[in-house]
């Protein structure tokens, strides 16, 4: 499969359109948006994955992992692991929430179920009156615009029986309820779907929760994001938006580059301008966007946090059943002749049609990836013992319970008590009363008690009914249940930025645009949320799909407002071979020193921090190369940079560097027998002001040790202008610490490498090549005979 992300070098300063986020709602944006015409750039904080690249090992899901937990608690702004892991787990308080981070969003790991809400669902008086209204026009054409790209379809009957399919559809004939294959994002044949992608079929492993590694789940990066690329967008990873400022005619988006090593030399944050903002971080990410932004001074409504929900999501085990389930992924390396596990979820128990809208629920049985397998047997001994309840009772079973623990815990998940164990999800309604508020800089949620709701008991008591028709021991989730004062567990966090009729009752609009203030129904032109944070309710049904197809509706009236015509028509698959991916290098370095307006003089005596008008200058900038071979054998050596410069002289906040390249080992060309690190970049001001800095590292074997000197002290020139043919307006010199070295050579890391070996031999060719250089010319000894 192709790539989708540009290098992040090519981010530039102005976009008409940026898109922060690429689950459901971002990708829908950037494909409608992009298809209409516009000039769309992608913003995602994870990385790109591709099948293959995603962990099916312990070891691997541990470094796949972060934490996080709020600001201003006992856990302090706890971040712990790798900052694009792919899996999330936000710790915020009264509620936990896990979430997927990488290009892709969530889609990345959810089971891919595209359920419909009950009607009455959107009937409901929490949406604005404009939207269900709207019905029967652009919400039903977005749910048929999102079924036709997401291609749900139902396991097949053909394919072999499923144990924990066929174990739920026992549970619902016991319990006299509705059961139903659901309909799944997923490819059970190889084709090519509307985005023109081929994808191979799904081979029922059943680690789709840890990312599809064969290429079969229709995440969005199957088919909304490569899309989107085909008509022009540009597709960013490892841009963490902060915040957002309103500018001159322009949004002032304020960005981090992560997983970079930036954050070892406590670089500012970056910045580019947009005519459109769309945010679609998810609940969370786009509420805290929107809270630091108003933190920053953005005039939004007093509804900002609130109405958050859980989704009425309830999670429970069905621990040590009479009857095998087989529901553990097979891994890297399945067990000869095991059986098929299958897709994430398959069937439902639908308990939906009932009386009173908030007291339906769905039940869906679920998979255990082979990544986080290995913890369950004693885990699970541990904790049935202590909040289970054993629906089955006699000496015999008893008996037979124990006996299959134990082999579980000698033998592993794949065998006893845990290949008999269900895990089970239900879906009902709560109030969305939670509240997302900032502190310092993080989310805390407040929702004291939020498990305490009849709903969740309601649930629970359903899910018990299941467990108690298969026999084996009902347990509530460790994570939440009695244990941690009810507080939840989520995995579909909608709200925080509620539609709502006005200011007074919801952050957006029916179309998404933002409310302008605290009252009214002025909003912010540009600015718009489209992704799970505007649902106003809780579903009863995995959110997915409506999410998909109020981001749909929300692109087409976004469209519509401005004359912009959205092609649906599909794509066919891209002729040609794919591209080669090549391997990379990357780099962050610090410099500072003096610069001053004296621009006549020796770049030391203009850099005398005494000269008038005399000022520091300093910047943080990340080098790349895409292509290591290709830079290697082009005799300019260029890298690319991206970054920002602190030069209070010419800005008193940081400015952004829109493009920047430095040439490596390139002639002195005043005396070619020598070697520089030439540099240029192009800055941009948050007042429009643009500035060329160029520089150079003269590495010249002078008499005595100047190796360090040389390759540490860089000579520079500020334009004022694009490019080197500009005016110059100051000059000065920056040099390199030890400590900023040190912390430099920590930063290096080989990109598009997925070996080891390859990762050595990039850094082994890179190190020749720049060492070899330096040698040539610092340490050669004389005697040596070239000719």
């Amino acid at each position: 499969m192709r790539r989708l992300s540009s290098p992040v070098e090519k981010l530039g300063g102005h976009w008409p359109v940026v898109v922060v986020g690429s689950g459901y709602g971002g990708a829908i944006a950037a494909s409608r948006l992009a298809r209409a015409g516009q000039k769309v750039c992608v913003l995602e904080r994870g990385k790109e994955r591709l099948p293959g690249e995603f962990p099916r090992t312990n070891s691997q899901f541990l470094r796949e992992t972060q934490l996080l937990g709020p600001g201003g608690s006992f856990l302090g702004k706890l971040k712990v692991g790798s900052p694009t892991g792919l899996i999330s787990m936000h710790l915020l308080g009264d509620l936990a929430v896990i979430s997927g981070c990488g290009l892709g969003g969530t889609s990345l790991v959810n089971a891919s179920v595209v359920l419909r809400p009950d009607p009455r669902v959107l009937e409901d008086e929490s949406w604005p009156a404009a939207f269900r209204e709207d019905l029967q026009g652009l919400v039903a054409d977005g749910f048929a615009h999102a079924e036709r790209m997401l291609a749900p379809n139902a396991y097949p009957e053909t394919h072999p029986k499923l144990r924990k399919m066929e174990a739920l559809r026992h549970s619902a004939q016991y319990m006299g309820a509705s059961f139903y294959p659901l309909p799944l994002a997923v490819h059970f044949q190889e084709g090519v779907n509307a985005a023109g992608v081929r994808q191979r079929a799904c081979t029922l492993c059943g680690d789709c929760a840890t990312g599809c590694n064969v290429g079969s789940k229709n995440t969005v990066n199957m088919n909304y994001l490569p899309d989107a690329q085909r008509h022009g967008a540009e597709l960013f990873t490892h841009v963490a938006v902060h915040h957002l400022e309103r500018g001159p005619g322009h949004w002032r988006v304020y960005y981090r580059l992560i997983g970079m090593g930036r954050e070892l030399f406590d670089a500012p944050l970056q910045f580019l301008t947009a005519d459109h903002v769309i945010l679609a971080a998810g609940a969370l990410g786009s509420t805290e966007l929107l809270l630091r932004s108003r933190a920053a001074g953005l005039p939004l409504s007093g509804e900002l946090g609130k109405h958050f929900s859980g989704n009425g999501d309830v999670m429970a085990f069905g621990y040590n059943l009479d009857v095998p389930v087989n529901a553990i992924g097979h891994g890297e390396h399945p067990e000869k002749g095991a059986e098929p596990v299958g897709p994430n979820i398959t069937g439902v128990i639908d308990l939906r049609k009932t009386e009173k809208l908030n007291e339906g629920m769905v039940i869906e049985e679920g998979g255990v990836p082979a990544a986080i397998a290995s913890y369950l047997p004693a885990l699970f001994a541990a904790v049935a013992p202590l909040i289970g309840e054993d629906t089955d009772e006699g000496f015999i079973d008893g008996v037979q319970e124990q006996a299959r623990v134990a082999e579980s815990l000698v033998r592993g998940p794949y065998h006893g008590a845990i290949r008999n164990t269900q895990t089970l999800f239900a879906m009902t309604h709560d109030d969305a009363g939670g509240e997302l508020r900032l502190e310092g800089d993080g989310l805390r949620a407040v929702w004291p008690g939020a498990g305490r709701q009849e709903s969740f008991l309601r649930a629970e008591q359903n899910i018990r009914k299941t467990v108690e028709a298969l026999g084996g021991t009902f347990v509530r989730n460790p994570v939440g249940a009695r244990l941690l004062d009810n507080a939840l567990l989520i995995t579909h966090p909608l709200g925080g930025c509620a539609m709502g009729e006005d200011a007074a009752r919801g952050v957006v609009d029916h179309e998404g645009r933002v409310f302008a203030g605290e009252q009214g129904t002025a909003v912010h032109e540009g600015l718009y949320v489209n992704d799970a944070a505007v649902i106003p309710r809780s579903l009863g049904a995995n959110p997915l799909l409506t999410i998909s197809a109020v981001a749909e509706r929300f692109s087409a009236r976004m469209a519509r407002r401005h004359g912009w015509n959205i092609d649906y028509a599909p794509l066919q698959e891209q002729p040609g071979p794919e591209p080669r991916v090549s391997t990379g290098l990357r780099f962050t370095e610090s410099l500072r020193g003096t610069i001053s307006p004296a621009v006549d003089v020796d770049y030391r005596q203009a850099a005398n921090p005494d000269r008038p008008g005399a000022s520091e200058l300093r910047f943080v900038i990340t080098v790349l190369v895409e292509d290591l071979d290709a830079m290697l054998a082009d005799t300019r050596h260029p890298m690319a940079v991206t970054g920002c410069v602190m030069a209070p002289a010419l800005s008193h906040k940081p400015l952004t560097i829109t493009r920047g390249v430095l040439n490596v080992l390139v002639e002195d060309p005043k005396r070619p027998e020598y070697k520089q690190l030439r540099y240029g970049l192009q800055l941009l001001s948050e007042a429009g002001e643009r500035f060329f800095l160029e520089g150079f590292k003269q590495l010249t074997d002078d008499p005595g040790i100047d190796f360090w000197e040389d390759t540490t002290t860089l000579f520079v020139t500020v334009r004022r202008g694009d490019g080197p043919e500009a005016p110059a307006a100051y000059k000065g010199v920056l040099r390199i610490s030890v400590e900023d070295f040190a912390r430099q050579v920590s930063t290096i890391r080989v990109m598009h490498a997925p070996t080891v070996q390859e990762q050595l031999s990039a850094v082994g060719r890179f190190g020749r090549f720049f060492l070899g250089g330096l040698f040539e010319l610092y340490w050669k000894p004389s005697f040596i005979d070239e000719s």
